[in-house]
């Protein structure tokens, strides 16, 4: 509901029936929004603004060009930033307000402008404190809790005393303990493979909390007061990337974090050749090498530095989620009452994120509780854009219509020919897919893995050259006095670092198959369960966790390349204290094998190949017409799908609420369908997206293939 305000001085008309109708609107209009809201309402803040068709005859009900022009540049008078050329805004946005209420951005009477229609502008707001109806906006993963935090901080902790331990006690005693049992005995595993597998948990724990930070920092930056930092929260990648090249795109506190943990990375093949064999008085002990632990010691000072910098960033942070946004429903669940959506038309054909970003530009949308100046309507929870006007509707034939601007309609009318042209051609619908999944890379990659493997299998197993006999070491065996020795740290160190690189080039493509998965499951024709698709969360998935649920979702390829991804960490494990310097019967020092650890990391290469093969089928479904990996890309599928509007998106309370809802059994025994394709939109103009199958309004959603196009009902 909203006001509208006259001229103060309106034209005389000859008739007296529009005042009559002006005056009767506006006495039941408060009853008639009542009905519309009744239905399915939970409370005032599940309203909307309403619209009743009345004649102009000049009251102001419809506005002229010459009136719209009036109050754009109104609006740009009231919304303009108080610091000119700061951040260089579309004045006509709205900036955010800091805590000083003197510089309060946000008018204390919103800006109405005569014989116009008043649009409701967003006004943030804090509710009380922890309610049952409003809970705190300061939900955060468990990984990166206090508790959490803690612990990681504490295995810091000890791996840098473990480590400053063995290097001192080494230095002042002449090695550590004596050497005996060959390379298959339990010293060996103790100083050439334990070092890895405890670097690895480390490893494996920071990864995660890298995760968990990426996919919600542009939450939290949306919920920040500060408009600069909520810029680019839109476009901020929300699915983990592999450490080889991470993201630098947040706040400085989390891109420095993020810079100390990235050096992690080195942990595994530096434990590798932590320990060599030096000679004291004629015998062999296991000495620790100096430069190499205190190397260590200083990487996981710094990873220690970097679990504080990001624990005191996280606590008490608001990150305006009421839970965690672990999938597509979770996102969507953020959309129904948001004011931000206006600007998406034709985001969902666009090719990459650089058009997407230019038509979105200069944007600061905010997450979190809201208020209109229309104090029925309450305290009501979205992303929305302070200051910009909520979606206004009309009433015709029963049912709710959004309002356009004449603008819009203008800009819809010049491009819907083009649009249409786009919307129903396959190469736009199955344009786009990661590069690395691409067919030629793919290829690439499996026939590159196959050759590598098999000339790996014949040097190793041909008799001239067979492993099992070793090789020369080629640069220099005995350790100095520091306990380094050239040929233990190129035969542990490099192999290692090889072993890395396959674990982190492999994770890429296991997250593009999580990511994939619910499009590539909304693209099926005949629709999909929720359950199956808007509700899967593999991208947020711990280790193991996202195999487990993908075999009970009978997502197989998913379930392995998730298993397989997590299983390759022990290959720079076993690689780096694979070989070995001892003297054989000839009296020769050779590089020796220990072959069990060598023989696991062959099965693991095998498993490597067939993890390439396994990617190599049936991706076609998984193309897209532009990548979904940040908010901006999902919302542009969903902007005008009428699931914004459906009962199960609207106000969850809780995720279990959300998940109830989403997976009720109608009365006729059916749960609802959800597919991806064209679609009538709410603005009663087709778009591209995620839409319910079988609504009673009669809205049909054509699903494209690659071989046909299909309509459902």
């Amino acid at each position: 509901m909203y006001d509208i305000d006259l001229d103060s001085n309106p034209p005389t008309p000859t008739d007296d029936t529009p005042y009559i109708r002006f005056a009767i609107d506006q006495l039941t209009r408060d009853e008639d929004i009542r009905a519309i809201q009744r239905p399915g309402s939970h409370g005032s803040s599940d309203s909307y603004p309403v619209e009743r068709i009345v004649p102009d005859e000049g009251l102001g009900y419809y506005v002229s060009p010459e009136r719209e022009r009036e109050a754009l540049a109104l609006a740009r008078k009231h919304r303009s930033s108080p610091k000119d050329g700061l951040f260089k805004f579309n004045p006509t946005r709205p900036l955010s307000y800091n805590s000083n209420p003197s510089e309060v951005n946000i008018p204390s009477r919103p800006f109405r402008h005569k014989n116009a229609s008043d649009s409701e502008i967003f006004i943030p707001v804090d509710p009380p404190v922890d309610t049952p109806r409003y809970p705190d906006l300061t939900f955060i993963p468990m990984i990166l809790r206090p508790a959490s935090m803690i612990t990681l901080s504490f295995l810091c902790l000890l791996m840098i005393a473990a480590l400053m331990f063995c290097a001192i006690y080494s230095s002042y005693h002449s090695g550590l303990v004596d050497w005996y049992d060959g390379i298959y005995g339990g010293r060996y595993f103790v100083f050439c493979i334990l070092p890895q597998i405890l670097a690895a948990c480390i490893f494996v724990y920071v990864q995660c909390v890298m995760s968990a930070m990426t996919r919600i920092m542009p939450y939290t930056l949306m919920a920040m007061d500060d408009v600069g930092k909520r810029t680019n929260a839109l476009f901020m990648g929300l699915f983990p990337r592999t450490m080889l090249w991470p993201r630098w795109d947040g706040p400085m506190s989390i891109d420095i974090a993020n810079s100390f943990f990235w050096l992690s990375i080195f942990t595994i093949p530096l434990q590798s050749c932590l320990f060599s064999v030096v000679q004291v008085n004629g015998a062999w002990r296991w000495a620790t090498v100096q430069g190499i632990a205190w190397t260590l010691v200083a990487v996981y000072i710094l990873v220690l530095i970097a679990t504080i910098i990001s624990a005191l960033f996280f606590f008490r942070r608001t990150t305006g989620l009421i839970w965690d946004p672990r999938s597509l429903a979770d996102v969507i669940a953020l959309l129904p009452r948001s004011n931000c959506l206006r600007d998406y038309p034709g985001t969902d054909i666009m090719r990459s994120i650089v058009d997407i970003r230019h038509k979105l530009a200069l944007r600061s949308d905010r997450l979190g509780y809201w208020r209109t100046p229309n104090r029925t309507q309450g305290i009501f929870y979205c992303i929305g854009e302070e200051g910009a006007s909520t979606r206004q509707y009309t009433l015709e034939a029963g049912k709710l219509h959004e309002k356009k601007s004449r603008m819009d309609l203008f800009i819809d009318r010049s491009s819907d020919i083009e649009k249409a042209a786009e919307l129903y051609n396959t190469n736009t619908r199955f344009r786009y897919i990661p590069w690395f999944l691409r067919d030629e890379f793919v290829v690439f990659w499996c026939v590159a893995g196959f050759i590598l493997l098999l000339t790996l299998f014949i040097i190793s197993f041909l008799p001239s050259t067979a492993i099992r006999n070793g090789f020369p070491p080629l640069v220099p065996v005995v350790a100095n006095s520091g306990g380094y020795s050239a040929a233990n740290f190129l035969y542990s160190f490099i192999p290692s670092v090889i072993g890395m690189l396959l674990y982190l080039f492999f994770q890429p493509l296991d997250m593009a198959l999580r990511k994939l998965q619910p499009w590539t499951e909304l693209g099926n024709a005949e629709g999909v369960t929720a359950e199956r698709s808007l509700l899967l969360d593999y991208t947020a998935a711990l280790p193991l966790s996202c195999t487990i649920t993908a075999f009970a979702s009978r997502h197989f390829r998913v379930a392995i390349t998730s298993l397989l991804s997590f299983l390759f960490i022990l290959i720079p494990i076993l690689a780096g204290g694979v070989f070995f310097p001892l003297t054989n019967p000839q009296m020769e020092v050779r590089m020796i094998p220990n072959l069990p650890a060598f023989y696991t990391i062959l099965v693991l290469l095998v498993l490597y190949l067939f993890g390439l093969l396994l990617i190599l089928p049936n991706r076609y479904p998984m193309h897209l017409p532009h990548d979904i990996s940040c908010l901006a890309e999902i919302f542009s599928f969903v902007y005008n799908s009428g699931i914004l509007d459906d009962a199960s998106f609207r106000a969850p309370k809780s995720k279990a609420d959300l998940v109830t809802r989403l997976m009720a059994v109608k009365a006729r025994g059916e749960v609802n369908r959800y597919a991806f394709g064209v679609y009538r939109g709410r603005d009663e103009h087709d778009c591209l997206g995620i839409e319910r199958l079988g609504r009673r309004s009669g809205v049909e959603v054509m699903v494209l293939s690659g071989k046909k196009l299909r309509s459902f009902p």
